[in-house]
């Protein structure tokens, strides 16, 4: 069975539930388009299908939030000052990447849900640092639903040819990922050679 198949068969059985559930770990972009097309068919309501999904990946970001929160700054710092060398960090980037959270941390958390890949690691300085859970829940949902409400919307106007979206989608998402991954071998590199040159 195809994932639209199931998605189908769990929304017309279990209802929106199902929808919010799926997207706790799931990807916006691989559902969200498609709930838009099942509102144009009139399968579901558009808004409560943007909500059952915002919900969910609101909920699924807490659980990463609220796991790296329960891990606290005080161990992450010691596991960085025990085996920071075998992980290529410091110190010094955990300071750094809480500073830069300080100062931006709203527009990172509500901005960061529109971005594959982003979306989950945002979370983590949210946790570390810690953001207000209620900030972060609410900012999380604010840009959750704002992508979702894009994703959905699309999928409606598009209606039976919502799946034309999907290259469009795929390419942003591989586009991001193929940047982050340079942006850490950029990182890697430069610590490889600091760390060679420090013997």
């Amino acid at each position: 069975m195809e994932l639209t198949e199931l998605v189908v068969d769990a929304i017309q059985t279990y209802g929106y539930w199902a929808l919010g559930l799926f997207l706790i770990v799931l990807a916006p972009e691989a559902l969200m388009p498609f709930a838009g097309f099942l509102a144009h068919e009139g399968m579901v309501g558009l808004w409560w299908a943007v909500l059952a999904g915002s919900l969910g990946g609101t909920l699924g970001s807490t659980l990463i939030y609220l796991m790296v929160r329960r891990v606290g700054e005080t161990r992450v710092r010691g596991m960085l000052q025990r085996r920071g060398r075998w992980l290529l960090m410091r110190e010094s980037d955990l300071d750094g990447v809480l500073e830069i959270y300080g100062r931006h941390g709203n527009w990172i958390v509500a901005g960061g849900r529109l971005i594959p890949t982003v979306r989950s690691l945002v979370s983590i300085p949210a946790g570390l640092l810690p953001m207000p859970l209620a900030r972060f829940v609410g900012l999380t949902f604010l840009g959750t639903f704002a992508w979702n409400t894009v994703l959905a919307l699309t999928g409606y106007v598009l209606g039976a040819k919502w799946n034309l979206l999907e290259p469009y989608l795929g390419f942003y998402g591989s586009l991001v990922v193929v940047l982050v991954l340079a942006v850490v071998a950029i990182f890697v590199a430069r610590r490889l050679g600091e760390t060679w040159r420090d013997g």
